[in-house]
């Protein structure tokens, strides 16, 4: 049975935890580093056949930190459309600060809902389409008889773009998963049936101890 396992980068230099990073291409900080060694250690029983990861080094160099404790690596796999949502004009803003400084604009976010477009950005509903045909792309389509083949497999990627994934393999609304928690260094876990993918675990946050910083 086929498993599939999504893990969220960690903590960046500009404070993923609390800002919109999503274009900006952002180092990990030192903690960021220390999350993704934790996720590596809990994750290190696994000999994953892919490894897929957004072209954003954040990403890319927690998938390095995970396949490094990999008895045998796989090749890492840059998927350009799992790159982060770009937030435009606000792009390393919290959301205090989007409120603050774009009134209109952040009613607006909160009433489109993923009919909004951000900034100068990229539509919401952009977004989740186009990482909706890349998760189909590369871990199969069961409505084209296309299957995700061998496992497990490993996601290494970004909050907005693991819940796009989550949304596009159940079947759910990206609206259903909106509120889902997705932490800093977080695994979700999914079980292929042989017909459909059934999400088993989300946000598992225990091997993180007291790096947890939230979602």
């Amino acid at each position: 049975m086929t498993e599939l396992v999504l893990v969220r980068h960690g903590e960046t230099v500009g404070q993923s935890s609390i800002r919109l990073y999503g274009s900006t291409d952002i180092p990990l900080s030192p903690i960021g580093e220390a999350q993704l060694g934790r996720a590596a250690a809990a994750l290190s029983p696994h000999a994953f056949t892919r490894v897929l990861t957004s072209p954003l080094q954040r990403a890319r160099r927690s998938a390095e930190i995970v396949l490094a404790a990999q008895r045998q690596p796989a090749a890492l796999e840059v998927v350009d459309d799992f790159r982060e949502i770009d937030f435009g004009a606000w792009e390393g803003w919290t959301y205090a600060e989007a409120e603050a400084r774009d009134p209109d604009g952040y009613r607006r976010w909160h009433s489109e809902g993923t009919a909004f477009t951000y900034p100068d950005g990229e539509s919401r509903s952009a977004f989740h389409a186009r990482v909706h045909a890349a998760t189909h792309a590369v871990l199969g389509d069961p409505d084209a008889g296309r299957q995700p083949g061998a496992g497990p497999i490993l996601g290494v990627l970004h909050k907005g773009v693991i819940k796009a994934v989550l949304a596009a393999l159940t079947g759910q609304s990206p609206a259903a998963v909106a509120s889902l928690p997705v932490a800093l260094g977080s695994l979700h876990r999914l079980r292929w049936t042989g017909t459909a993918w059934e999400l088993v675990v989300t946000n598992e946050t225990a091997h993180l101890g007291d790096l947890d910083l939230g979602g």
